[in-house]
């Protein structure tokens, strides 16, 4: 080998290095990462991202440096080996369904004539969005019928006759229908049933999941329901210890009518408006 090819070897070789020590901080977020990372970015290196441009070695260093919200998501993706074209290094990885996930990145490093990281150029391909439908999703309505087996039991927000807002846990939510929810609430004289009563029936509820990322925000109006057939039907399908806080079925039958659904999921981005 010649002393150029050995030269040019060791210049890719130096220039892979530093795209690993570059990926292995920015996945992994480890302060150790960072001081590896360090030695290996230009004084004026360049990071960009989208429309973001983040310009200086102490600023990209902190960008790859920490936790950041994608870097538990950047832990678990599926990195290819760096691959050498030209004088560029570019390194890709895959993601999982994860809630808030991008489903691919790619960077591509630049170097200066010392063999340091010039440029980063981080491109980011989102998950594709959930297809429209006409009603709530089978899967999300899995997701709710589950919550609380799951250990992710729905939020439920309102505001009361005095226009305070209240939150509280509701093991009992479950779909109703297509377009509607349903809670049995225990007590009947309650808050919730007084709101709904009221002249604001409207109701928002929160599930999320943070081992999977995955966040549904739904808008609805709530009706307390007393025909028997629908009072039976709510009961019979909330899960058995919410029954068995009611076995004398005392309670009120609350049916949320679905106005809108937003959230991110390991299916994508879901968005419905009714």
């Amino acid at each position: 080998m010649s002393q150029l090819q050995e030269a040019d070897t060791s210049i890719t070789s130096t220039r892979v290095r530093a795209a690993e020590a570059y990926v292995r901080a920015l996945r992994t977020g480890e302060a150790s990462a960072a001081v590896q990372a360090d030695g290996y970015l230009a004084p004026d290196v360049v990071l960009r991202s989208g429309s973001e441009e983040v310009v200086g070695h102490p600023a990209v260093l902190a960008r790859i440096t920490g936790q950041w919200p994608l870097t538990p998501v950047f832990m678990h993706g599926a990195w290819a080996a760096p691959r050498v074209e030209g004088d560029k290094v570019l390194v890709s990885a895959e993601f999982g369904p994860m809630g808030a996930a991008p489903a691919r990145l790619e960077l591509t490093f630049g170097f200066d004539v010392a063999g340091q990281i010039a440029a980063v150029t981080q491109t980011l391909t989102p998950q594709a969005p959930v297809a429209p439908s006409a009603g709530l999703p089978d899967f999300v309505k899995a997701l709710i019928n589950g919550a609380l087996a799951n250990g992710t039991p729905m939020c439920v927000a309102y505001t009361d006759e005095s226009g305070a807002p209240v939150q509280s846990l509701r093991g009992s939510t479950q779909v109703y229908s297509d377009t509607q929810l349903c809670i049995w609430v225990r007590n009947a004289s309650g808050g919730l049933v007084a709101a709904m009563q009221g002249s604001n029936p409207r109701v928002s509820l929160l599930y999320r999941d943070s081992k999977l990322r995955t966040t549904l925000i739904i808008q609805g109006r709530g009706h307390v329901s007393t025909e028997q057939a629908v009072r039976d039907r709510v009961y019979e399908l909330v899960p058995e210890v919410e029954q068995n806080h009611d076995p004398a079925r005392r309670g009120a039958a609350l049916l949320i009518d679905v106005v809108q659904l937003q959230g991110t999921t390991v299916r994508g981005l879901v968005k419905l408006t009714l």
